[in-house]
């Protein structure tokens, strides 16, 4: 009778995790609060959104064989050291475990933090297609705008100060 009721109980149990555990997650949209991030930094530390918030964000995926993002990521490391006093920027590396990323930033002479999504958890949460993808929080943390491809100096400039942040 034990027996009975703790095979029952366990079943019960593993049903119901199983439900909670494999519920749907939120995929990023313009007007919806942005996904938590699943990153590590080159020193293996978690990196996580909740502690960028009370700034804007300016969030970037990117690859290290796409030249187009190395592009985009020596732009943004130039508005970053103008605005850094108003703007978070992290830039958000898809390759995985096999790419050298300190090598690239290294040789890029890149300064604005670069973070690791290892287990593409991240890209899946935002839905990324592909890279350079970008987008703008505001400190509440909602998603203001995304942008697939290349964004312009001027583009995002325009969109910060759009919303007040930057002058």
């Amino acid at each position: 009778m034990i027996i009975k009721s703790a095979v029952r109980f366990y079943l019960i149990f593993i049903t119901l995790f199983t439900l909670l555990a494999c519920k749907e997650e939120q995929i990023a949209t313009v007007g919806d609060y942005a996904p938590e991030i699943a990153t590590f930094n080159l020193s293996g530390e978690q990196v996580l959104l909740q502690q960028l918030k009370g700034k804007m964000i300016v969030l970037n995926f990117w690859s290290e064989s796409c030249s187009v993002c190395i592009a985009e990521l020596k732009r943004f490391d130039h508005i970053m050291k103008q605005y850094s006093n108003k703007v978070h920027f992290l830039a958000i590396n898809i390759d995985g475990d096999n790419s050298n990323t300190a090598q690239v930033i290294s040789k890029n002479q890149l300064s604005l933090p670069i973070v690791k999504d290892q287990l593409h958890i991240t890209s899946e949460r935002y839905g990324l297609i592909g890279t350079p993808t970008t987008f703008i929080i505001d400190p509440e943390g909602k998603i203001l705008y995304k942008s697939e491809g290349l964004i312009t100096e001027q583009t995002l400039t325009k969109l910060l100060t759009q919303h007040g942040r930057i002058k």
